[in-house]
């Protein structure tokens, strides 16, 4: 194995201390790990020692690194390797024996709740632009101000979450590194962790490298500080490098054989990120060497540039060969996707949101699956859609306890609740029941009809109306449980569309 590698690729397989690789674009990073897991699994075969933890920062990038390890090591090692993202094995480190399945938010969810929790505080604006404080709220341990403004929003959104029985996405790593930090979580057994992407980490996700590291665990992380783009996530870059090579005394070592481009190409990207002020400095080499062009252009708007890029890989296309066109944002590609149907061009455009990235949708769907008694949690969230504010709710489950059931009319008001809406919560109520005796026989058609016709009912705008119906129209299409609808509406399919050259 380690013959097809490079002699700095080859030093990274072969260290057993803390090392940071520092790998340049191209320069084969997913190889070297691959390889170096492979040789820490073979070594330790005879007496089964070492257990190889791998993690990157995306589901394909993990299941891709999986394979490759295994190729090379052979399938006898499998039960030692342990491989995922942060979240997946934060994930496996809250799951409890026995315990209901963690309900995890999905971006519909989140909107949702926000949307009520910020209507409870008065607060004005939208939704997704306050996504982005809870987030760096999350990353830095939930630690806030909880008589500032962002600290009183994170908090009544936890609290939503909380009385939904939902965590979100940010909440696995969070919880998993407080956890490890008291004792209640045990970190993984790692003899090795070997981390992909490490530019990309943010203070969650060092702490839980680092825990790993303190228990023992020796780490290879591999990264580009001049690839880090996710400051705004507050991805730690280069500042997370060199914190984590003076902290663990780790041996830098620089990947700068670039094995994807010509050398006019990369000479072009090292001339503009050698003006970064913060950064390891490196020199980087092209191996395929010359042949390579850059052009670069400027245009009056998004659709003359849109038309120049069509045209200017013309000669290309002509050819039957496929190419990539990059944006920086998805809105900008609307243009270029127009451009290319109006020349009749084959194109293939990453998927979109789906419907549960709408609250309305995600709502939905979570009520279908209280319906089919795949979740136990979640009925605070469509009775908010109902008209009821987090105080008649806190007061219900003040009463109830956590599972909300039927009730009386006048016991319902002596809890607090307007005539009115003690009516609209009986009347749901009645219907839930009614859902619940149509899906136990399996009348799946009426009980999605029945819930639609209620989530409209209660829709207050036209956007939330199409949403719902959008997302009946979707789950009407698809056989099985909702369960096994919905699952299928969580899995993303970005498969290219054949033959696309674009």
């Amino acid at each position: 194995m380690l013959d097809d590698l490079n002699p700095q690729q080859r030093e990274v397989a072969q260290l057993r201390q803390h090392c940071v690789a520092i790998a340049c674009p191209g320069a084969g990073k997913t190889k070297t790990i691959a390889t170096k897991a492979a040789l820490l699994l073979q070594e330790s075969a005879a007496n089964n020692a070492a257990i190889v933890g791998a993690v990157t920062f995306s589901k394909d990038a993990a299941i891709e690194l999986r394979e490759r390890i295994l190729k090379a090591a052979g399938a006898a090692v499998k039960k030692r390797l342990i491989a995922g993202t942060f979240h997946s094995l934060a994930f496996k480190q809250l799951q409890r024996p026995g315990a209901r399945p963690l309900d995890i938010a999905s971006d519909g969810d989140r909107l949702g709740l926000l949307i009520r929790v910020m209507q409870e505080l008065g607060r004005e604006g939208k939704a997704e632009d306050v996504i982005p404080t809870i987030e760096k709220i999350k990353t830095n341990f939930g630690r806030c101000d909880p008589q500032s403004e962002d600290g009183e929003l994170y908090l009544a959104y936890q609290d939503a979450l909380a009385r939904n029985g939902k965590i979100d996405f940010q909440d696995m790593l969070r919880l998993a590194v407080e956890g490890m930090e008291s004792g209640t979580i045990l970190p993984y057994p790692f003899t090795y962790l070997l981390v992909d992407e490490f530019q990309d980490t943010d203070p969650l996700q060092y702490r839980w490298i680092e825990l790993h590291a303190k228990a023992g665990a020796i780490v290879t992380v591999v990264g580009d500080d001049d690839q880090s783009i996710y400051a705004f996530r507050e991805a730690l870059g280069y500042r997370g490098m060199e914190l984590f090579i003076q902290t663990f005394e780790a041996k830098p070592v620089v990947l700068g054989s670039n094995y994807r481009c010509r050398a006019e190409i990369l000479a072009a990207a090292d001339r503009l990120i050698r003006n970064n002020v913060d950064r390891i400095a490196k020199v980087l080499r092209a191996e395929k060497g010359a042949g390579g062009h850059v052009q670069r252009s400027r245009h009056a708007d998004e659709y003359v540039e849109a038309v120049a890029a069509v045209e200017a890989l013309g000669p290309q296309l002509a050819k039957g060969r496929s190419c990539a066109i990059l944006a920086r944002t998805n809105r900008i590609l609307d243009p270029l996707e127009a451009v290319c149907r109006t020349h009749g061009i084959k194109y293939y455009r990453a998927s979109g949101p789906s419907v549960l990235s709408r609250p309305e949708g995600a709502l939905m769907c979570n009520l279908l699956e209280i319906v089919e008694g795949v979740k136990g949690t979640g009925l605070d969230a469509v009775l908010a859609h109902l008209g009821l504010s987090a105080q008649q709710l806190r007061a219900l489950h003040a009463d109830m306890g956590p599972e909300l059931t039927q009730r009386g009319r006048a016991e319902l008001v002596a809890l607090g609740l307007p005539e009115e809406v003690a009516t609209n919560y009986r009347e749901f109520m009645k219907r839930l029941a009614e859902w619940q005796s149509l899906c136990e026989r399996t009348f799946h058609s009426l009980t999605l009809s029945g819930v639609t016709e209620w989530m409209m009912k209660y829709a207050k705008k036209d956007t939330a109306a199409r949403a719902i119906q959008a997302t009946d129209d979707v789950l009407s299409r698809l056989n099985g449980s909702f369960a096994e609808r919905i699952n299928l509406l969580r899995q993303t399919n970005n498969e290219p569309t054949p033959g696309a050259l674009i």
